[in-house]
């Protein structure tokens, strides 16, 4: 532009510095901007807000403030735009109480006249500050400047009363909505919608999500029949709210007709969702109801078919059917199917709990002939389970397997190797472990392992003592004898 004579305008400069603002090159757009400085009139209010409203959406409040000087001292005059970013941003942060004082003081010094997202912007940080009475305060006062609460305001609004478990407030208001017109009562928030705004999906999302997590189902099918009636399209988010809600409730016959209601309204259940239902149904028994769904999962192509199968196979063992998750395991390797680690896992802790260590030590087995690395977690089911049988050395083993492989043993690994080799008083392992434990600083560092090592710590110590006195006293012998 420049070489062909084209003179940027203002817009142009503030494009470039919200580009870079955006692609988080702030170092970049400060450059720049100091780059303008030695432009005739490049710098205007429009710049400066630009840069100002990015780094106010960033966090960087420092810099912000400093733009604003900045402004200052190049006689560029902030206005309620450079204001409305600065207090946005400080809201954002949680730092209520310098965006009230510099809410008040621009009032009071004529410096900018206030407008209705600086009012969102406030209420919607005392919500989430847990200040309801002083949001209801900014509230009143922006219905008094003739100010109506948008959708915005409105979602910050009920956000805020579900947040505090005021969940009567929120039906309160929500129960006006349905009618089209928002007319909310004097005593709840004193609000009127001349124009009858109608919640959006967001709305019905987030009261959907708070029922949902309060286990009132009824009203959360209550909500989405509402959407249908207003004209408001349930999306992903909506149906998996109530979802989640039905998982916690045990409702999976409820969940699998929800998922067949997504699919006939083009909506594609995710993967957890999924493996979620499966998991549920093997846990009450339906296990024909869950093989159909792994296989309905398979034929959408939700993910692939050792995903779902592996799915089946937890979901059996959490059923407490050992015998039948082993045969499907059998049959996806015999296909060349191979489970997630997870998958396992859940069978080798099983196996432990039973006290059937050769089977687990013989999926573990399978997992390393098949190219599945064993993770901390695998070894540590393990591990615990040859401690509890009482094979302390072949649990030690697999631990140095572990180092080997670089894999880094955990508090967990040596709680329970701790807690058996003190029990068997093994000097040797004992040492061995002591010495791992202060090389990671696990003694120094970590309290939980100040407290475990302390017993071993002390026996270790102790029997070290009695060797050294034992190879003093016989040195002495040894001399008593020749003399």
């Amino acid at each position: 532009m420049i070489k062909l004579g084209h003179h940027p305008s203002h817009c142009t400069y503030g494009s470039l510095l919200k580009g870079l603002c955006k692609g988080g090159n702030f170092r970049e757009a400060m450059q720049f901007l100091n780059e303008l400085h030695s432009i005739p009139s490049a710098l205007d209010a429009v710049v400066y807000n630009t840069l100002l409203a990015e780094t106010c959406k960033s966090g960087n409040l420092r810099v912000a403030v400093l733009l604003l000087d900045e402004m200052i001292r190049n006689n560029v005059l902030p206005d309620s735009h450079s204001y409305t970013s600065l207090l946005a941003g400080l809201c954002k942060r949680g730092k209520m109480v310098a965006a009230i004082l510099l809410f008040e003081r621009g009032i009071e010094r004529g410096t900018f006249v206030p407008n209705q997202l600086m009012y969102t912007s406030l209420i919607d940080g005392l919500f989430k500050a847990g200040q309801p009475k002083a949001a209801a305060y900014f509230y009143e006062e922006m219905v008094k400047k003739g100010f109506y609460p948008d959708t915005v305001a409105l979602n910050a609004i009920m956000d805020g009363y579900s947040r505090m478990g005021q969940m009567a407030k929120v039906e309160n208001i929500f129960s006006l909505m349905r009618g089209g017109m928002l007319e909310i009562a004097v005593k709840i928030l004193k609000m009127i919608i001349a124009e009858g705004t109608m919640a959006d999906k967001c709305t019905f999302n987030m009261l959907i999500s708070k029922c949902s997590e309060r286990r009132e189902m009824g009203k959360a099918f209550d909500l989405l029949n509402t959407m249908s009636v207003l004209g408001v399209f349930p999306d992903g988010d909506t149906y998996d709210a109530i979802f989640r809600g039905l998982n916690i409730t045990f409702g999976f016959r409820d969940s699998q007709n929800l998922l067949h209601e997504m699919l006939e309204k083009g909506i594609l259940p995710t993967e957890r969702q999924y493996i979620t239902l499966i998991t549920g149904m093997c846990r009450v028994g339906d296990i024909q109801g869950a093989f159909k769904l792994k296989d309905e999962m398979e034929a959408l192509g939700v993910s692939s078919r050792n995903v779902a199968e592996s799915a089946m196979v937890r979901g059996l063992v959490k059923l407490g059917k050992t015998e039948e998750a082993m045969l499907v395991l059998d049959c996806m390797l015999r296909v060349q199917l191979i489970p997630t680690i997870a998958t396992f896992t859940t069978l080798m802790h099983i196996c432990c709990k039973q006290h059937k260590l050769v089977e687990a030590l013989k999926l573990k087995g399978i997992m390393e002939l098949h190219g599945v690395k064993l993770d901390v977690v695998a070894y540590n089911v393990i591990i615990a389970g040859l401690c509890a049988n009482g094979d302390i050395s072949h649990a030690f083993e697999l631990y140095e397997e572990m180092k080997r492989r670089d894999l880094c043993p955990n508090t967990t690994t040596f709680t329970v190797l701790i807690d058996a080799i003190s029990k068997k008083r093994d000097y040797e392992k004992g040492t061995i472990l002591l010495a791992d434990m202060r090389s990671r600083g696990l003694i120094a560092g970590d309290e939980s392992m100040q407290d475990l090592s302390e017993g071993l710590m002390f026996w270790v110590v102790k029997k070290k003592q009695r060797r050294s006195q034992w190879n003093t006293d016989t040195a002495r012998v040894g001399e008593e004898s020749n003399s």
